[in-house]
C-alpha cells in the first residue's frame, strides 16, 4: 500500500450557531517498512505529529507531537483500527472528548478531559464514493458511539455528553470524510461537530 502524499483538509467546527473554518495541509511520508511491518507519520501544517505502525493488518498509533497545549489524556499509544480490511464487525477504543467547550461565564474555555470507551462498527461499503467532484474507490463506513460525563461546575451536577463519530476510508487514501459530534445537555456547553472533508490528494 503506497501511503505517501500530500491531503489537502478543510475542518469546520459547528459550535451553536458559529461555524469555523481550518484549513490545513497534511503530509504523510513512509518511515520505515520491513517484512509485514509500515512505520509512518502524519505531519499537519500547524506543526502536530503523529506516528503509526501497520503491523498484521493493525493501525497502531505509536507517538504523538502537538502544536497546541490542549494535550493527549487518552492513551497515546493505542490501537485505531483493529482489522485494516474491517473484517471485524466491532471494536472498542478509548478516547476523549475533544470539541466540547463551556462557552459561557462562569465556564467559559472550561474543557473538560473526560475518557470513555467508544464502539465502533463497520456501517456500509461502497466501490466508489465522490466528494468534491473526485471520485474515490473501494471505501468504507465506520461508525462510533460513546458516552460520558463530566463536572462543569461543583455547584452542579454532572454533564452527560453523547458522542458520534463517522468516518469514511478510501483504500490508498485514508480518511477521506469525517463528522463528529459531542452534544451536551447544559446551555454552557451546548453542542459541537467536527466536518473533516478530504479536499485534495496528491
Amino acid at each position: 500500500m503506497d501511503i505517501n502524499g500530500c491531503i489537502r483538509l478543510l475542518f469546520s467546527l459547528h459550535i451553536q450557531v458559529k461555524v469555523v473554518k481550518k484549513e490545513l495541509w497534511l503530509q504523510i511520508f513512509m518511515k520505515k517498512k520491513k517484512k509485514n511491518v509500515q512505520e509512518f507519520s502524519k505531519l499537519y501544517s500547524d506543526g502536530s505529529y503523529y506516528s503509526y505502525k501497520i503491523e498484521d493488518k493493525i493501525v497502531a498509533r505509536t507517538s504523538v507531537i502537538l502544536a497546541f497545549s490542549d494535550g493527549i489524556d487518552e492513551p497515546v499509544k493505542k490501537i485505531i483500527y483493529p482489522d485494516l480490511d474491517f473484517n471485524q464487525k466491532e471494536w472498542i477504543i478509548r478516547e476523549q472528548l475533544f470539541l466540547v467547550k463551556g462557552f459561557q461565564p462562569p465556564l467559559l474555555n472550561v474543557r473538560p478531559r473526560s475518557q470513555f470507551d467508544m464502539t465502533y462498527k463497520v456501517k456500509e461499503r461502497y466501490k466508489k464514493f465522490k466528494i468534491k467532484d473526485v471520485t474515490y474507490f473501494d471505501c468504507i463506513k465506520i461508525e462510533g458511539m460513546g458516552d460520558t460525563n463530566f463536572i462543569g461546575d461543583t455547584r452542579s451536577g454532572p454533564i452527560n455528553v453523547k458522542v458520534k463519530n463517522i468516518e469514511i476510508l478510501c483504500n490508498n487514501v485514508g480518511i477521506i470524510k469525517q463528522i463528529r459530534s459531542e452534544n451536551t445537555n447544559a446551555s454552557a456547553f451546548g453542542n459541537m461537530t467536527l466536518i473533516k472533508s478530504l479536499m485534495s490528494f496528491k
